[in-house]
């Protein structure tokens, strides 16, 4: 599944929705005899797609603002990893999310009020531990998030291509699975 990069959605006419709608249905197998006239008759159509980002990118979710003096910008949640909505899992991945963001910036907060209260060392031989820096602390925050969001989004997108997929080795499993149980 391509990632649409720019979020834009394809700008179809109400007429076009529609007819592209009934085909799905059609296509389907569905019964429509209740959904039909429905769609038929609407003269309003919100088309919402299921989006998700790739998992795989190597973008990372911080990246420093050129000229802002070492400030950073770092996603969380569906702007770091959305993911199709068939394990109900996003808002419990975003704060998640949140929670360990907000432990890196707490453990910076940390290493920062240390700076300030440390008394100057007089001598340069001394062999001290260098802290760590913001990035590398979102970093962190990256790394323990990415594989847990990585999973999620791999079996949310797998659970639906199951319950929606059209053909394939997949949907054959599916309908046989269902028409046994």
């Amino acid at each position: 599944v391509a990632e649409n990069s720019d979020w834009q959605q394809d700008i179809q006419s109400v007429d076009d929705l529609l007819k592209s709608s009934l085909d799905l249905i059609d296509k389907s197998g569905v019964p429509g005899i209740d959904l039909i006239p429905i769609i038929e008759n609407a003269d309003r159509v919100f088309e919402l797609g299921v989006y998700f980002h790739n998992p795989f990118s190597l973008s990372g979710w911080s990246k420093e603002v050129k000229g802002s003096g070492g400030r950073f910008c770092v996603l969380t949640g569906d702007a770091a990893h959305a993911m199709p909505p068939f394990l109900g899992q996003g808002a419990n991945q975003a704060v998640q999310d949140s929670y360990s963001l907000a432990t890196k910036i707490f453990e910076y907060n940390g290493i920062v009020s240390q700076w300030n209260e440390a008394p100057v060392s007089s001598t340069a031989d001394e062999e001290t531990e260098k802290p760590k820096t913001l990035q590398k602390l979102l970093k962190e925050y990256e790394h323990r998030r990415w594989l847990p969001t990585a999973s999620i989004t791999a079996k949310s997108a797998l659970l639906g291509y199951l319950e929606t997929g059209q053909k394939g080795f997949l949907s054959k499993f599916r309908d046989v699975f269902f028409f046994v149980a």
